[in-house]
Formats: structure tokens, sequence, C-alpha cells
């Protein structure tokens, strides 16, 4: 019984999204010391991105007579077909995440209106989290993950735990309202949450909860929220007081450079 060949791997760009997480990390601080908002700046950081993507997406068109010389006009018609389908796929992807930045940006802040006339306090940072805040943020997150997985198998301890440390990144002022906000980011990030769950979540084709298990556990979809606002801030909390940097390194990678295609 014959067997198919074994499909050979593309090769893929594995050098530069450290780079591009540090750089995003810096103009953010930067960007944010100026006094934009965190949804401005997360805009402002998407429309960059897109930018480049539809750059790669010129290169790509450009591609659609150079088909190798002497080829049959089977080959010239599939790679022209091949040329069309990468194009499309790259600009669905710029479009994507302007249009997913600009559905974050138009989620309600949080924090009171200060007048022009007086300088903008900045955020109060809290020692603890009580139990009741960590139990009403948690049950949220779980309807969310739960209606994107079907999953109920997590580690709620765990969860409770990770949460008391993490709503520290959440300032004192946007402690009451964080649910809404948290919701409300689910919302706007549904099906970006769903991409992130179906490739590294439960029954996902990457699944492997010992390399890392946030993507097994609803308080995941907090850490999304707090790396897509205060990534500095989630990230100085994080390793000051739980034994697992590797588990944030990894998840942000997949959070913000592995989600393949809708």
């Amino acid at each position: 019984m014959s067997h198919p060949p074994e499909r050979r791997k593309l090769p893929l760009i594995a050098v530069y999204a450290e780079t591009a997480a540090n750089a995003e990390q810096r103009v953010t601080e930067l960007i944010g010391a100026a006094g934009a908002s965190p949804a401005e700046v997360h805009t402002l950081i998407a429309a960059t991105q897109a930018g480049a993507v539809e750059g790669a997406q010129g290169e790509v068109i450009g591609l659609d007579t150079q088909a190798p010389a002497g080829s049959s006009d089977q080959v010239h018609e599939g790679w022209l077909r091949a040329v069309e389908a990468i194009a499309g796929r790259l600009a669905h992807i710029a479009d994507r995440t302007v249009r997913q930045a600009r559905t974050a940006a138009a989620v309600p802040a949080t924090p009171p209106v200060v007048s022009r006339a007086e300088p903008a306090s900045l955020p109060t940072a809290v020692d603890s989290v009580g139990e009741d805040q960590v139990h009403q943020v948690l049950e949220a997150a779980e309807r969310v993950f739960v209606s994107l997985t079907g999953y109920t198998g997590f580690a709620r301890d765990l969860s409770e735990e990770i949460l008391a440390v993490v709503l520290k990144s959440v300032s004192a002022e946007q402690q009451e309202g964080y649910v809404r906000r948290m919701e409300a980011f689910a919302a706007g990030n549904y099906e970006r949450l769903g991409q992130l769950y179906g490739k590294y979540g439960p029954g996902g084709r990457f699944a492997d909860e010992s390399c890392c298990y946030l993507t097994h556990q609803p308080e995941s979809v907090v850490v999304c929220e707090r790396l897509d606002t205060v990534p500095m801030w989630l990230e100085g909390v994080w390793n000051d007081e739980l034994d697992a940097e590797t588990v944030l390194e990894r998840f942000t990678k997949f959070w913000r450079f592995r989600l393949g295609p809708s």
C-alpha cells in the first residue's frame, strides 16, 4: 500500500517576532507618555502593521507575470491563481487588523473625564484585589471562554490564583467597571479569541497545555485584554508574583503573532 508523500514544510519567518513585540511595547510607552489613550495607541500601531501587510501584498502582486520561463499554459494559470489567492489573503489580513483595532477603540473608556486645564492623574495601583472582584471577573471570563471552546475542564483554583495577580494591572479607578470593560473587549475581539482557542486551546490543532496552560484557562480572556491595554504593567505584576514567566511569554506570542487566518 503506497503512502502519500510527506508534506514539505514551508519556511517560517521566526526572526522578528520578539523584536516586534519589544518595539511595540516601547512605542506604546512613548506615545502613552505623550498623552495618547491606550485605544489610540493600539489603533496607530494596527494601522502601521496593516500598512506593512499592504506593502507585502504589492510585492506579491508583482509576481503575477513571473512564472518560471518555459512553463505550460496550465502552469502559468496555476501560478496566477496562487498569486491572486495570496494577495487576497494579505488584503484580508490588513483590513482585519485595522477593523479589529477600530472595534476595540470604540469601547467606551471607563476613567473619568479630566479637564484640559488639569493635568491627567496617573492610574492608582492596587496592592491586592478582593475575592469578590476575582470571582465576578472569573465568572464573566468563564462565560466568554466556554462560549468559544465548550470546555469546562479548567482548574478554577488556578484561575483564581492567576486573576488575583493579573487584576493588579487594573487601576483602582477601573476596578469597579472592569467586568463591563472585559466583556466589551471580548465582544470586539470575538473572532480573534476564537482563532486563539481554535488553534492553541482545548482540542486545537496545536494545543499543548504543558507548554502554555493559559490557552486552556478562562482567565486567558483577561490576560488578552490586559496585553492589548497595559502590556508592561501586566508583565510587571506577573513576573513579580507568578513563577511562570515563560508561560506569559509564549501566550503573548500566540496572541500577537501566531494566529492564522479567520
